[in-house]
């Protein structure tokens, strides 16, 4: 039995280090990967609500616990390490890592998940934003409909009456003068968009819900009642995150591009700067991050409808390409994937293309994040095989060879099975479910 090692951090009452160490004995004595639940090996941590993790939805989100292990043993977190997740998305790993006591950065593509990671990283007190709530209430009541903004397809997803009374309060919480408490107030009104939506609450991609969804009524929630809920319970998750941790490090955006990782003024993150990261890319041909986003990016005015393409086209694991990248097989250099790619090729090209494009973006990402780790520091990547057309597409295997070509050495890893639905998701009817994770464990040599 393990003993675990108490810890004078009340957001990580334990040291999960002996626990580590005998997984590594596992895997070096077996050379397998070892099966594990990271639900069981950090029970203290209870599945839902924890600091401010579920201050905002957003598709794939990784498992806290996953994060938590690895920060809470003090034979990979170490006092003084920056923490980097490169694939930062809505700031499971950063928020951890700031709730540990480290100082943290991360960066994404996505700008409204860089709004959710700002403000769940932000510590602020339950009276500063009582005071700003009333301020938008009064607002609110006094504001009349303003013009809407360009959200794609309003008129589809939204009734009349949810569009003026949205507008109405968009303008209200935008008139908040502190910069983090009018972030706060935004987040809080983009986490109702899809709940007063005409779309499905189940889906992450946008598709209309029936107003009778088979043996049930689907009830509609006005603006204003889902407002005033999800604030109230925002403020509460901001209250037990203060409660576990009150004196946060730092936490920052470094850049949007985990090809190229970015500091203060624009400048090159400095080589051997990182001492950890803890992340989990893109799943390939699984998620439509943009898409699920479109909504909320929509009507917080961060990008019109006619770059939303664009902006997918940032991303590793995009949705579309042009038929000019599919014409011809494209090679990774990775001997086991071309030779998948080749029998996806056949049967689809642009799922092919789409496939080794994200193992070559992501050997530019693995490279990048290797050069800005130090020696002795670990790089642990959360990752899910999946199949295309049919075909098992072992990214989790390619990643590693990639990683191993780059100098790192493997020393450990786990296999967990998916309970969030939000990994099991279907891209089409080319892709399968995600239902396990690897989770690799890369140690940079010193």
């Amino acid at each position: 039995m393990t003993i675990r090692v108490p810890s004078p951090n009340l957001a990580f009452p334990f040291d999960t280090a002996q626990e580590v160490e005998r997984l590594r004995n596992a895997y070096r004595v077996s050379g397998q990967a070892q099966e594990v639940s990271f639900r069981e090996l950090v029970p203290w941590m209870k599945v839902g609500e924890r600091a401010t993790h579920y201050l905002h939805s957003y598709p794939a989100k990784l498992l806290p616990h996953i994060a938590h292990f690895f920060l809470a043993a003090s034979n990979v977190s170490k006092k003084d390490d920056i923490v980097l997740d490169p694939f930062g998305g809505t700031g499971t790993v950063v928020l951890e890592a700031a709730l540990a006591g480290h100082t943290a950065v991360y960066s994404d593509s996505n700008p409204l998940a860089r709004l959710i990671s700002s403000v769940k990283t932000k510590s602020l007190n339950s009276e500063t934003l009582m005071l700003a709530y009333d301020r938008v209430m009064a607002r609110f009541k006094l504001s009349r409909s303003k013009t809407a903004p360009d959200v794609v397809n309003i008129d589809h997803w939204f009734e009349p009456r949810t569009i003026r009374d949205l507008c109405r309060l968009k303008s209200a919480v935008e008139a908040e003068e502190e910069l983090c408490v009018r972030n706060f107030c935004l987040a809080t009104f983009s986490a109702i968009i899809r709940k007063v939506s005409l779309a499905d609450p189940r889906l992450s991609v946008p598709v209309k819900l029936k107003p009778y969804d088979g043996a049930r009524v689907v009830k509609k929630i006005s603006v204003l009642d889902a407002f005033v809920d999800q604030f109230y319970s925002n403020v509460k998750r901001m209250s037990k995150m203060q409660e576990l941790n009150n004196n946060l490090p730092p936490v920052t955006c470094i850049g949007t591009d985990a090809r190229n990782l970015k500091c203060s003024g624009n400048e090159v993150l400095p080589s051997e700067s990182i001492g950890l990261i803890i992340t989990s890319p893109p799943y390939a041909g699984a998620q439509k991050y943009i898409r699920a986003s479109s909504l909320n990016l929509g009507w917080l005015g961060l990008i019109e409808s006619t770059q939303l393409r664009a902006l997918e086209d940032l991303n590793i694991g995009r949705e579309h390409l042009p038929k000019s990248q599919y014409t011809n097989i494209i090679s990774t250099g990775i001997p086991d994937a071309d030779s998948v790619l080749s029998d996806i090729y056949v049967i689809n090209p642009l799922r092919s293309a789409i496939a080794a494009l994200y193992l070559l973006e992501m050997r530019q990402a693995l490279t990048e994040a290797v050069r800005v780790l130090r020696k002795g520091g670990r790089l642990i990547l959360v990752i899910g095989n999946n199949e295309v057309c049919g075909k098992e597409f072992k990214s989790s295997e390619y990643l590693q060879e990639i990683c191993v070509a780059q100098g790192l050495e493997v020393e450990l890893k786990l296999i967990d099975s998916i309970k969030s639905r939000g990994l099991m998701t279907k891209r089409n009817r080319s892709a399968s479910l995600i239902t396990r994770e690897w989770v690799l464990v890369f140690r940079k040599p010193s």
